[in-house]
This record gives C-alpha cells, sequence and structure tokens, in this order.
C-alpha cells in the first residue's frame, strides 16, 4: 500500500507496527505517538454531536462536502 501511495504521490505513510499475541483474545498492540483509533474518532464525534457517528461523518465535519477537493484528497 505504501507504495501505491508513493507512485501516486499521495501525502500519505503507511508505518508497520508490532502486535504481539497473548492469547486466543487478547494480545499487545505497540503505542504510535500522535494518533486515535478509529474508535476514539468515533466516540468523540458522538459525544460532541450528541447521535452516533461514524468515519464517514468525521471525514465530511472535517473535509467538507463529499464532492469537494479536500473531501476527494482525503
Amino acid at each position: 500500500m505504501n507504495q501505491i501511495f508513493k507512485r501516486r504521490n499521495l501525502k500519505l505513510k503507511l508505518t508497520p507496527y508490532e502486535i504481539l499475541a497473548t492469547g486466543p483474545d487478547c494480545g499487545l498492540i505497540e503505542f504510535i505517538a500522535d494518533t486515535l483509533s478509529i474508535d476514539a474518532i468515533r466516540k468523540k464525534m458522538s459525544v460532541r454531536f450528541n447521535k452516533t457517528c461514524d468515519l464517514y461523518d468525521y471525514f465530511r465535519k472535517n473535509f467538507g462536502d463529499v464532492k469537494s477537493h479536500e473531501f476527494i484528497q482525503a
């Protein structure tokens, strides 16, 4: 995926991180600084707008209409 981003000159970067399974239903995930999980974004948006939100709502709020240049770039 990172090679595709580079070929398309997208300002995106994938950074691999370690995951260590410690049991059938649990494990440890490497901490990544300055990031938010999808779950954290969803919860923050849901509290802010007092309704259940998803990533689509997040993108619309932060990048405008789905046909806008900013939304398409994101």
